[in-house]
């Protein structure tokens, strides 16, 4: 099988269930990190139609991260990928008035989670 028939099988329904649930847990984890450090209501965090879809959006490079990589490089890979994308996007699209560093931070709350998620329900479904 070629290499680009492959790719295709990486975006099958388990791995893009896996990254859509990987994506609002971890906007759950963020928006109760970013309501502690800054006081924001929860709700209006957990429930905002942009977030949740941006973090989807951001959420869905695991797969081919995942399926290109193994172990520790794809932990750290899709880590990186999840805490520093978001947050370039925060910062320059829709203009967050936090500092870089308070943004990094619960962005990588996102990240941690949602890389968590995804690795517990990829493996688990396919054993």
């Amino acid at each position: 099988m070629g290499r680009y028939q492959k790719d295709i099988f990486m975006f099958n329904s388990r791995n893009i269930i896996a990254a859509i649930l990987a994506g609002i847990a971890g906007t759950i984890a963020n928006s109760i990190a970013v309501s502690a450090a800054l006081g924001a209501p929860l709700l209006d965090l957990i429930f905002s139609f942009g977030r949740e879809a941006v973090a989807i959006l951001v959420a869905l490079l695991l797969i081919p991260i995942f399926a290109r990589m193994e172990g520790a490089a794809a932990w750290l890979t899709g880590f990186l990928t999840l805490a520093i994308v978001p947050s370039i996007l925060a910062k320059t699209i829709f203009a967050v008035p936090a500092g870089w560093t308070m943004v990094l931070i619960v962005n990588a709350v996102y990240a941690i989670t949602a890389v968590i998620v995804y690795v517990l329900i990829t493996k688990r479904t396919a054993a």
